[in-house]
């Protein structure tokens, strides 16, 4: 059995797929799994020559590991894998754009294929609702872990209160954040590029924050860390990946009371209303003053991310492998 991964070509800021695959291709190794990896290697004005670069690049199976969905459309069915993350880049498109997006990227290749994997149960319901017909193929086998757990290490009588937000992109809703800070001593580290709004916000209110773009994954693991809260209100997400990697670092998670987010953090987080700044302070309030608190959200959160180490979700995928394989 050989898997042949299809890739997209990453741009900036968007390497987050890649990364969990990355983690998910160490732990196959190590169970001796072959594999080899296909990355798009045209734009997509070349739509139909990369389409040629799939198909006549098939594996036993194929799998495309995100995004790309409608490298699917001239593979082999039988033995084709789509992980569907998110319907995010359908809600960015109106008019003709959006309906070629939900075409090529949605149905096509959704009908086409029999077997689909998404990332979370909210996903899964966003295409039952969309693709009613679809529901039976659909399977969710969840994102792994992608830094290392540390041993707990509970965090007593935190002062100068440092706060990480991770993404800055409309979803993220960190404007909401900075409000929410405006009279708090906190320290933010940011990481993703600050858009003009975003900064005229950290300047009128003279917050103290620093900014990371572009950094490595061995920088992100110390802003974990060293920071004290990841503040990860989100408004839409398939996952939402960096509150697992907080419960791995020790570091105290907040969060939205929508889905996924609240399904991912378990017992681990503070959920709050996103929409709401108030919401988003009294939380931050909390963490600082409340000692047990913390202490209770540490532990569950460190608890929590142990259902998602690379070894159980790699595993997850070799049981829908030997399955395919089986069935030809």
């Amino acid at each position: 059995m050989k898997i042949h991964f299809f890739e997209r070509n990453p741009v900036e800021g968007q390497i987050s797929i890649e990364k969990l695959f990355s983690v998910l291709k160490g732990e196959l190794r190590r169970k001796n799994v072959l594999f080899k990896i296909f990355i798009n290697p045209y734009p997509l004005s070349k739509f139909f020559k990369s389409l040629i670069f799939f198909k006549n690049n098939q594996g036993d199976i194929n799998h495309i590991t995100g995004d790309i969905h409608w490298a699917s459309l001239l593979l082999n069915s039988d033995k084709t894998i789509l992980t569907v993350h998110d319907l995010s880049g359908l809600y960015q498109y109106k008019g003709i754009k959006r309906f070629l997006y939900f075409l090529i990227w949605i149905y096509l290749p959704l009908k086409k294929l029999k077997y689909i994997t998404v990332i979370s149960e909210k996903t899964k319901q966003e295409i039952e609702k969309m693709l009613p017909s679809v529901a039976h193929k659909l399977q969710v086998i969840p994102n792994c872990i992608t830094v290392d757990i540390l041993p707990l290490r509970l965090k007593e009588n935190i002062k100068n209160v440092k706060i990480l937000i991770v993404g800055t992109r409309s979803n993220k809703n960190i404007e909401r954040v900075l409000e929410a800070c405006k009279d708090l001593e906190v320290v933010f580290s940011i990481v993703g590029r600050i858009n003009d709004k975003q900064k005229e916000i950290l300047d009128n209110n003279c917050l103290t924050y620093e900014n990371y773009v572009n950094i490595s994954d061995n920088d992100l693991e110390k802003l974990y860390d060293e920071n004290d809260i990841l503040c990860f209100p989100s408004l839409y997400e398939g996952f939402g990946l960096p509150i697992l990697e907080a419960q791995a670092r020790n570091c105290i998670v907040i969060t939205s009371n929508l889905s996924p987010m609240k399904e991912v953090a378990g017992n681990g987080a503070l959920l709050i209303d996103p929409n709401s700044t108030k919401s988003i302070k009294h939380s931050i309030v909390q963490i600082i003053s409340d000692d047990d608190l913390r202490k209770k959200l540490m532990i569950q959160g460190h608890q929590n991310v142990k259902k998602y180490t690379p070894e159980l979700i790699a595993q997850q995928y070799i049981e829908l492998y030997q399955k395919i394989i089986a069935a030809k």
